[in-house]
This record gives structure tokens, sequence and C-alpha cells, in this order.
């Protein structure tokens, strides 16, 4: 019979799997719409550009022919037009009308009869007159658009927009009036485009794109939509190489996930069983003088190896442990081993102590006190021979903190803060809190001998503190050139590192 546990987890494999996939394909979708539309206002635009081109070139040449001085469709005039349709980009004939009959054309000359031009199709908001698709005017084999603007009659060269492709399917676009009760130019699949691109909204924008821009100076306006965008523009090879992507991508990052939660589980639990079988043992730094070379304290520091062998960074389980609600047990887990094993040592030299790291919810906490106050009794050592080590990175309330440390103090504890100058309050804690030592962070002792900011902070760190009364402690001296520049500039310091002493067992302390 399966257990709620083995059909559990490929459930929630697969759901991971799927809420995945379904997120990168949104993504994947939303890029490539993002890209489509605007691929699509640029298609527009381009549209745009050539309409007000043709617009442009009318105006100036409607105006040219009304400069003409020359009496309407006489022979200097017709060559006038006809130098003006000749040199157009965009204009095939130029015509001219009187009393709404069309005289003569550039490419026709003088017409043996004129011809009464019917009702146009529509009229811009700035007076031209439009004809499309009107055939028969001239030559009934001929079927042109045609605009009427102060007498002159102009016909657009049917290869105006022949450059203008339609990209792929589902795209369309028209050039049309204000108005929108007449177009110009259609460009690919417009059916129902003017009504679609209008009314546009709510789930359409999800697989659709729409693009809508009027000029200022001309009747014209261009509409685009494009009905295929995002992942539904793709190909069905490649919707279905995306779609196993996405499924492959969401099944390795949901494996990883949950393999991650079930170590990191599984790690919490074997941090609970540690702690209860007292398997977080302590090895001892020591701190020294620099000056002397004596050695005047050491810092307990917890450790971890599992059953296996593997050894547990300290950075890993002290902070599943406060992540976790399991900080409580272990600081009095090594509280109590700490105490136990160095007793004896500290107990044939009084001027010995040795320094324990807690958090500042153990400090504030009356329960806390009463249980190290007992430990203490028990290891028969003096209270000033127990330096308490708190981080600055540790939040608390800095009333109740000072209260709490003040207690200790008069108990007769000593009191360290901890990495100093890497945490969120620097000077803020100096100003409020009372400290025996002050310990500064590695990361500026790295810095000695180099021209960083790290160094200068360094040598104005050292300054401030020594106004302060608290014993300096400067962490992580590993390198013969920092202790030497320490015992040179600073030499009433306190030194910690891999140069004086590297964290041991109590054993080779003691022998």
């Amino acid at each position: 019979m399966k257990t709620a546990k083995s059909v559990g987890r490929p459930l929630l494999f697969l759901s991971g799997t799927l809420l995945v996939a379904t997120f990168i394909l949104i993504v994947t979708h939303l890029v490539i719409a993002t890209y489509d539309r605007d691929y699509l206002a640029s298609y527009a635009r381009h549209i745009m550009t050539r309409g007000l081109e043709v617009a442009d070139e009318s105006g100036k040449i409607v105006s040219k022919v009304n400069a003409i001085r020359d009496e309407t469709c006489s022979d200097k005039f017709l060559d006038e037009i006809r130098y003006l349709s000749f040199t157009s980009v965009f204009i095939s004939d130029i015509g001219y009308i009187r009393d709404h009959q069309l005289k003569c054309t550039a490419m026709r000359g003088r017409l043996p009869e004129p011809v009464t031009m019917s009702v146009p199709d529509a009229i811009t908001r700035y007076g031209q007159r439009i004809w499309t698709s009107f055939s028969g005017i001239v030559d009934p084999r001929i079927t042109a658009d045609m605009m009427e603007s102060k007498n002159v009659l102009l016909f657009p060269t049917p290869a105006a927009f022949r450059d203008i492709y339609v990209p792929y399917n589902g795209f369309g676009a028209v050039l049309i009036n204000h108005r929108h009760d007449h177009v110009f130019r259609l460009f690919g699949d417009t059916a129902g485009l003017v009504r679609d691109v209008n009314e546009m909204q709510g789930f359409a924008w999800w697989h659709k794109a729409r693009f809508t821009e009027c000029s200022k100076r001309y009747d014209i306006c261009v509409m685009a939509r494009n009905t295929q965008i995002g992942l539904f523009s793709l190909s069905a090879t490649a919707t279905v190489f995306i779609i196993l992507a996405a499924l492959a991508a969401g099944g390795m990052f949901t494996f990883a996930l949950l393999q991650y939660i079930s170590n990191t589980r599984s790690l919490q639990n074997k941090l609970r069983m540690a702690i209860s079988r007292d398997d977080i043992y302590i090895n001892y730094q020591p701190f020294v003088d620099i000056d002397t070379g004596r050695v005047i304290g050491y810092e307990a520091l917890a450790r971890w190896k599992e059953v296996n062998g593997d050894n547990i960074p300290p950075d890993v389980f002290i902070k599943l442990a406060e992540s976790t609600h399991q900080i409580k047990a272990l600081t009095r887990s090594v509280v109590t081993r700490t105490l136990t094993e160095i007793a004896p040592l500290l107990r044939e030299n009084n001027a010995l102590f040795v320094s324990i790291n807690i958090t500042t919810a153990d400090v504030t906490e009356a329960d806390f006190r009463v249980f190290l106050e007992e430990e203490v009794d028990k290891s028969r050592l003096h209270r000033k021979q127990i330096v308490l080590e708190i981080t600055e990175r540790s939040t608390a309330d800095h009333r109740l903190l000072k209260e709490s440390l003040a207690r200790l103090r008069d108990y007769g504890y000593r009191i360290a803060l901890d990495d100093f100058g890497t945490g969120y309050s620097n000077l803020d804690y100096l100003s409020k809190l009372s400290f025996d030592f002050i310990k500064i962070d590695k990361i500026f002792t790295d810095s000695v001998g180099s021209q960083s900011v790290s160094f200068k902070m360094l040598k104005m760190m050292l300054e401030m503190l020594a106004q302060t009364g608290a014993t300096i402690i400067v962490e992580g001296i590993e390198e013969q050139h920092q202790a030497d520049f320490f015992l040179k500039e600073y030499p009433r310091i306190v030194g910690q590192g891999w140069f004086y002493g590297r964290p041991v067992d109590i054993d080779k302390i003691t022998s």
C-alpha cells in the first residue's frame, strides 16, 4: 500500500513542474508578444510615413500647378505639369478641373471632350475630394485612385505602396481617414480590422495586437492589427519545442527545489538530534596580547560533524538553528559543554577567560541568565572569566538590551561586541551600549597593506575605538605582515587568527 508521502512527492513534482512550465510559457509569450507589438507599431508607422510622403508631395504639386501663370491646359501649362509628373515620385499623372470637368492631364494632354467628374467617394476634413478605384475616366481599361484639391486632379501611382509587404500571416493594416469611413489603402488581412482595432480589449489582447495613429496635418490615419502574436505566431514545431523546453526546465527546477527542501528538513532534523545527543563539539581559538605574545583567553567555536564524517560549516547550521527556532537549545548546549571542558584550565589560571557567542534573545531572557548562573556555579569559575559575545548584526530593543547587559555586567560577566563594522548599527551600538571588548571583523584585517577604503576605515576605527576604553580584538590575523603592522602601530590590541593559533579541541590546549 502506498503511503501518503510516496504519493505526495510525485504529485508535488508534477504540480511544481506544470506551474513552473506555465510561468515560463507565460513569460516567453509576453516577451515574444512585446516584440510583435513593437514590430506591428514599426510596420504601421512605415505605412503612415509613406502616406504622409504621398500627401506632402501631392500638396506641393497642387501649389506648383496653381502657381503656373500660363493659361490652363495650354501647351506651356501642359509642359509644366508634365515636368511635375515626370519628376514626381508618387504621382503618375496630373490633371486640371474646371467647373467639375476634367479638361486636360499631363499624360493625355487636352481632352477632346471634357469629362464630367462624378460625385466623390469621400471628402477629407480639409476639403480634398477622393475617388477610389475609379475607371473609365480617360480609358475604360484603367482603374485608378484620384484626389482633387483646388482644381488640380492627382493620380497616385499604384507603386507608391508596392514595397510595403505583409510580413506574415495575421498582419493587416489600413490607411484611412479620421472618421474611419474611407479607406485609402489596404495591406494584408483587413477583414473586420477597423472594428477589431476600435473594440479590441480584454482577453483579445492576449493573442492579438493593435496599433492606431493619426496625422495632425492631413486627414490620414493608420490602423494595424496582428491576430497572431507571442506563442500564437510561431510554427507548430517551434511551439512544441518551447513547451517541451518549458516542461524540462520546470521539472529540473522543481526537482532541485524539492531536493533542497528535503535536504533542509533532513538537516534540520539531524541538527535537532545532534543538539539533543550533545554531538555539537567545541574548538578553542586563542586571544593573544600582541605586544607580549601571551595567550589571555580563548573563543569557544561550535563545530558539527555528521555521523558520516561530513563537517557542516558553522554559518550553515547556526543560521539553520536560528531559522528553525533551535538556537536557544544550541546556545545552552555550547555553554554547558564549553564550561565543562575549559573549567579546569581556567581554574588553574584566573587571568584566562573564555568567550562564548550568544544571541541578543539570550541576553534579554531571564531563563537564560538563571541557566548561565547555574552552569558557572557548577564550573567554579569567576564571572569575570566568562565573556559573552553578541553580534552587531543582532537586532533587539536597545533599551531592553542595555538593561539586560547591565544586569549581566553587575553579575560580573564581561561583554564583547562581535563583527564590529559589518552590521547595520555601528556607532549606534557604541553610543547606547557598554562593552568590555570590541572585535573588528576579518574583512578589515585582510585590507592591511593595501590602499583600499577598507584599510583607511580600519585605521579610523582603531583610533576611534581606542577612546571607548574597551579592549580591541582584531580578528583574522593570518599573515606575518598583518601581525607586524598591528604590533608596530597598535601594540595594545588583542589579536586572533591563524597566525597565533588555529581552532583546536580542548585536549590540544591542555597538552
